[in-house]
């Protein structure tokens, strides 16, 4: 039991930390860049170092040399004048010298080899630094983006308003006029109760009109204008 809640606590953690540095991704990788570039100044000051001392010991052993040689001309010159003190004296010297000079190549062949490995590693850093860099320019291009698209979020919801609005306006504008049902509910009804047919008969000539019409009534009263006038002429004459 307990070690299922431990599960669960480690996995809602895990999951904390994942959502914490996907959401400051960009700051995370500026930090992680400002360390690896700082450790990485510190490997080149190391490896400057190295090489210093490297010249340092290339000298030392290069004036051992010389005191060698200088020191054998010497004895071969105090052997030759018989003078056996100064030639054992110088024999120590050169024996001195030469156990210094097998210490200092020694500590050359190890400095140069740390020397190229840590130069082999700044390399490699330098490399991987690089891309990192890279990484986090793309990273911030990304970041602007989704700060873009955070920002039209409202334009969006604009573009959804018309795309509702412009529904709206459809369904209204397919939507039947009360006029013309009224007109059609009317001819349903002269259809069914037949005066349709009174009337339909009617403009053929078959009986009189089941109402009086406009044009029925501007003819009767042209007619009874027409009469008048006649009246009125057959009187003067």
């Amino acid at each position: 039991m307990f070690k299922t809640l431990f599960t669960i606590l480690r996995g809602q953690t895990a999951r904390a930390r994942d959502e914490i540095e996907d959401g400051h991704a960009v700051l995370i990788l500026e930090q992680k860049l400002r360390e690896a570039t700082a450790g990485h100044e510190r490997a080149k000051r190391a490896l400057a170092t190295m090489i210093l001392r490297e010249r340092n010991e290339k000298r030392a052993l290069a004036g051992v040399d010389t005191r060698i040689n200088d020191l054998e001309i010497r004895v071969g010159d105090a052997l030759k004048s018989g003078m056996e003190a100064f030639a054992a004296e110088g024999a120590d010297a050169i024996a001195e010298l030469e156990r210094e000079r097998e210490v200092r190549r020694q500590t050359l062949e190890r400095t140069e080899l740390a020397a190229r490995r840590l130069r082999l590693m700044i390399e490699k850093t330098d490399r991987r630094l690089v891309e990192l860099r890279l990484g986090l320019t793309t990273a911030r291009a990304m970041e602007a983006e989704r700060g873009a698209t955070r920002e039209l979020r409202g334009d969006f919801a604009g573009m959804a308003a018309i795309v509702e609005g412009e529904a709206v306006l459809k369904r209204a504008l397919e939507r039947a006029d009360p006029g013309e049902e009224l007109d059609i509910l009317d001819q349903i009804d002269a259809e069914l109760n037949g005066d349709d047919l009174v009337e339909r008969m009617a403009a053929k000539g078959l009986g009189a009109p089941p109402r009086t019409r406009g044009e029925d009534v501007l003819a009767r009263l042209r007619a009874k204008t027409s009469t008048g006038a006649d009246a009125g002429q057959t009187q003067s004459a």
